[in-house]
């Protein structure tokens, strides 16, 4: 049985040349340093530096994704699946995306979740937006674009439901996190209630027992696809080719497609970028979403789902609000997703929309 490692600290040279494809193995030596300024939320990000045996070669660094340190953090991803998700995505469908994403060279997993370990191909040459900053405009559009091209090949299609690994928003975990939020409201109230918008705050406390009826009522409006859904500026590597390459699959589900829009909306651009260029934008990932062959599926229900979609996202907040953020920027990270989400279903006034759904 191959030993899955913990961290990246146990992984040792005659570990990887006995796990790595045979066109990589011969490494004499392996450096690590960490990647987990902000990137490493829910898992231990790290590169490996590889020298190899004289008549061998191969990748120079590859990267090394293992188990969060966190315990909070472990809890939250065995609850939720998260590790088993990324694993299986890697394992089952990258060469079928019509999106570039890094190449694995080996993911493994216990059957009860942790450790698991993924090594994958380190894209080289790229830039990567600062979520703290905010993505820019014309950035930004690039990302829906080729969200727009992901959710047009899965959109309602005999592929996606095929996808048995992929779970539905309504799963029974994802249901059943709102007895998770009621526990943890309390604590989140204490720490944020003077900070983000008191009506929202109302609302989300009302909306948290019907979160699992809201999920099945979402799920049955149709318009089902692969969704990323952990749609951030870390998460899109920009190329100077200009390709995107998306990385991160744990939270990966079958939902809306407009779940990454709104997203994005609500966490990587600042509040003044979003109020004065959102209708710009979804009108974009619309556009694009038709021109890649999504029909019946009008700018108006795109805008219900996005807001319906950033109600879920701002009852979110609550369940990972005592998440590590592993250092000082993660935690910045988290604080931001907060402020930002809760202004935005503050401008879109959900506690209205909520109440016009019937919730």
């Amino acid at each position: 049985m191959t030993l899955i490692p913990n961290s990246v600290t146990e992984i040792t040279v005659d570990w990887l040349n006995s796990v790595l494809p045979a066109e990589m193995q011969g490494i004499q030596d392996m450096q690590w340093e960490d990647l987990g300024e902000g990137v490493g939320i829910l898992g231990e990000v790290s590169r490996l530096h590889l020298t190899y045996l004289e008549g061998a070669s191969g990748p120079k660094t590859i990267i090394a994704k293992c188990q969060s340190p966190a315990p909070e953090n472990i809890f939250l991803c065995q609850a939720m699946g998260f590790y088993f998700r990324e694993v299986n995505f890697y394992q089952k469908l990258t060469d079928t995306l019509p999106v570039k994403v890094p190449r694995c060279y080996y993911s493994d997993i216990s059957s009860d979740g942790i450790p698991f370990v993924l090594l994958i191909e380190e894209i080289s040459d790229i830039t990567i937006l600062d979520q703290i900053k905010g993505a820019d405009v014309e950035s930004t559009k690039r990302v829906f674009s080729e969200l727009a091209k992901l959710h047009a090949y899965y959109w309602e299609s005999e592929k996606l439901y095929a996808l048995d690994w992929l779970p539905p928003m309504n799963n029974d975990m994802y249901k059943g996190s709102s007895a998770l939020a009621a526990e943890k409201l309390p604590a989140f109230k204490e720490n944020w209630g003077a900070i983000v918008s008191s009506n929202v705050l109302d609302a989300v406390e009302r909306f948290i027992p019907n979160y699992g009826s809201f999920l099945d009522w979402a799920v049955s409006q149709g318009n089902q696809t692969f969704t990323h859904t952990d749609c951030r500026c870390e998460n899109y590597l920009f190329s100077e080719s200009s390709e995107i390459t998306i990385i991160d699959f744990q939270l990966a589900t079958r939902f809306w497609g407009v779940w990454d829009i709104s997203n994005w909306l609500s966490a990587s651009l600042t509040v003044e970028t979003r109020r004065e260029h959102e209708e710009e934008l979804v009108a974009h990932y619309h556009n694009q979403l038709l021109a890649n062959g999504v029909a019946n599926y009008s700018i108006e229900q795109c805008w219900n789902d996005l807001k319906a979609c950033l109600m879920m996202q701002t009852f979110s907040q609550v369940i990972v609000s005592d998440l590590d953020g592993s250092n000082e920027r993660g935690n910045e990270l988290l604080a931001q997703f907060i402020t930002r989400t809760f202004s935005a279903a503050e401008d879109h006034d959900l506690a209205s929309f909520l109440k016009k759904l019937g919730f």
